[in-house]
This record gives C-alpha cells, structure tokens and sequence, in this order.
C-alpha cells in the first residue's frame, strides 16, 4: 500500500470544519491539526522506512478559514483519505488522531446523511457501501490542495454575472491594488 502526506490544508480543512460545526474535540484545534498532520507523517515514515522524511515541510500550522465552501459529503471523503493515509502507523488505533478524525467524520456523515439513524447505520456497515454511495461522494475531492486564488477570484467574481468587459475592469484594478501594496 502507498501512503503520501496530505496537504497543510487538508489537516486545515479538517479541523476547520470541526470548529465551524461547534465539535468538541477535548483539545484545541491547534493541537487536533498537529495531531492528524503528525499522524499521517508518522504512517508515511514507517512505511517507507524515513527515507523521505527530509522531502516535506513540518505541519505549518491551522488555517482557520480552509474549506469553507466544502460540503459534509467532501469533509467524509476527506477523512477517508486522512484516514487512509494514517491508519498503517503502527499507533493509529490508540491514538489521538484516529479518535479525532473519528469524531469529525461521523460529524460529516450525520450531516450528510441529514439524521443520526441513517448515518448510524451506514457507519455500522463494514464496507460502508452507503456513504461511498452518498450523492457527490465520487465527485468530491480525494486530497483537498489549497485552491488556486486566481482561480477562486475568477470563480466568484463569474458568480456575480458581471458582462465580460465589467469583468475585466474588475481584474485588472484587483491587479493594480495588489501591485500598489
């Protein structure tokens, strides 16, 4: 089985969403990020036996305002991920991350299965067949990687059904301010 680190703002967008839901985790959300970030680096260095540990960066720390657009379906499958990619570490049952992570997923489930009876039982189903099946699983994002800003700009700025040419006014005095500071 392979196993990468995930992203900063993966672990951000996780713990993000938590506090946004009002979850009580039992520690603060710096200490939750740095738990699952540690976890997933933990599994990645003994899988591959620390031979690639100076290749990535140290968890840089939480982003409070990662994910705010994504959707439960996408923090569940986030989690899957997460989840996949710590659950080999040879402390993953016992640990703090896995208890986290734990919490934070059936959070997601409930909400995206809109009650705690079918979230209950899609989450007693081994295979979870259910929650693989939840409508925008397959489409949802595998590993959350920080949005391109320009790309998100573009993206709201469309959203406002601006005419094309307003549009490009907009860019470009966005341009000019950011050249200015």
């Amino acid at each position: 089985m392979s196993c990468f680190v995930v992203s900063d703002y993966h672990v951000s967008a996780l713990v993000a969403w938590a506090i946004r839901q009002g979850l009580d985790l039992a520690a603060s959300p710096d200490a939750v990020a740095h738990e699952l970030a540690s976890a997933n680096r933990a599994a990645f260095n003994e899988r591959y036996g620390g031979r690639y540990q100076m290749e990535f960066e140290p968890f840089g720390g939480l982003d409070r305002s990662a994910g705010a657009e994504l959707l439960p379906v996408a923090i569940v499958k986030a989690c899957d991920c997460l989840e996949y990619q710590a659950c080999d570490w040879t402390s993953w049952e016992s640990s703090d991350a896995n208890v986290y992570l734990d919490a934070i997923r059936r959070a997601a489930v409930t909400l995206a299965f809109g009650s705690m009876r079918a979230a209950a039982a899609a989450l007693a189903d081994p295979g979870q067949h259910a929650i693989r099946e939840l409508p925008g699983y397959d489409a949802a994002p595998w590993c959350l990687d920080e949005p391109d800003a320009a790309a998100e700009r573009d993206r709201r700025l469309a959203a406002l059904d601006y005419p094309d040419h307003e549009l490009a006014a907009i860019r470009a005095a966005l341009a000019a301010t950011r050249c200015a500071a």
